[in-house]
């Protein structure tokens, strides 16, 4: 792993742990086993090294949710697919899922949103969301809206599996919150 991913990584953890405002950049450093200099030849301000880390985590989560979406022909498969992509990479990426929901909740997620990377990122899941609205498959409301509640379901599927790891692996469970994931959005 080269010392820029070293950093990221050490950001990732201490930003979750720590929060973002109590942890200075030279304990960032200090975990990534490099020198303040360096994190500086990265990151100009502590806040590049945030926008940059959300940024990446986002593409990151956002290519695991269209993972293989390309290779279900059904809308209903596809929504199903963003669903369950969406649980599994938070599950597997437990820190870096902390870290997204904690930049959500601050004053840097304006700032950060506005990256052309993530506004473009938002946009494929809002014709996303478009389409399903326009084929009745989800209620006619207000894309945003929809997509925060969906987020929030997807949210509360991760606190619950990690509560309750044993049923991640339980068809029938899977099923039955799939069904009231559905529930709740369609038209």
């Amino acid at each position: 792993m080269d010392k820029r991913e070293l950093l990221l990584e050490a950001a990732t953890k201490l930003f979750v742990e720590r929060g973002l405002h109590a942890t200075p950049t030279s304990v960032i450093s200090k975990e990534a086993g490099v020198s303040a200099g360096i994190l500086f030849h990265y990151f100009k301000t502590k806040d590049d090294l945030i926008d940059e880390l959300y940024v990446s985590i986002k593409k990151e989560f956002t290519a695991a949710i269209l993972n293989n979406l390309d290779k279900i022909n059904a809308d209903l498969g596809k929504l199903r697919l963003i669903w369950s992509n969406s649980f599994n990479w938070a599950l597997d990426n437990d820190l870096k899922f902390k870290f997204l929901l904690q930049l959500d909740n601050t004053s840097c997620s304006e700032r950060v949103k506005s990256h052309p990377e993530i506004i473009e990122k938002y946009e494929l899941f809002n014709s996303l969301i478009q389409q399903y609205i326009n084929k009745k498959l989800i209620k006619n409301m207000d894309t945003h809206f929809i997509m925060g509640s969906m987020f929030g379901l997807i949210t509360s599927m991760v606190s619950y599996l990690n509560q309750f790891p044993e049923k991640r692996n339980d068809q029938v469970f899977i099923e039955q919150a799939w069904e009231m994931y559905y529930n709740y959005l369609k038209a």
